[in-house]
């Protein structure tokens, strides 16, 4: 099959399929497997009700992973409502951050996240 791959070109390698190796699980147990203290959960934020969610959710000492993509069309709306977790997360004791531009984590108290700031391009490289 050489000849067909430099006339068509070899074909692209497609993005290992993680979904194979990681089950999706549910919160219950069972006898061999109790269920845990605590979960991370994912949330989708596109109202003022899943921010009640996620209020839930850090209270019940669940970490939370959310994503604001499905409100970054309303900016206003979104910094609103990340504000107002913000808020309800300091009081809680509990610590919240950028993953990336639409993905937030937020943990209830005694978690911390370790936050870093990008390192400044070296001068003379």
């Amino acid at each position: 099959m050489g000849i067909f791959d430099k006339i068509l070109g070899k074909p692209k390698e497609e993005a290992p399929n993680l979904e194979h190796y990681l089950e999706i699980g549910e919160e219950s147990g069972d006898a061999v497997n109790p269920p845990a203290d605590f979960y991370v959960k994912r949330v989708d934020l596109r109202n003022e009700g899943d921010a009640s969610l996620v209020v839930k959710e850090l209270t019940s000492k669940n970490i939370i992973v959310l994503n604001v993509a499905p409100l970054t069309k309303q900016p206003n709306r979104l910094k609103t409502i990340v504000s107002k977790l913000k808020s309800i997360t300091d009081k809680a004791n509990g610590d919240m951050a950028l993953l990336t531009q639409e993905l937030v984590i937020i943990t209830p108290s005694k978690v911390k996240i370790v936050k870093s700031k990008p390192k400044a391009p070296k001068e003379g490289a």
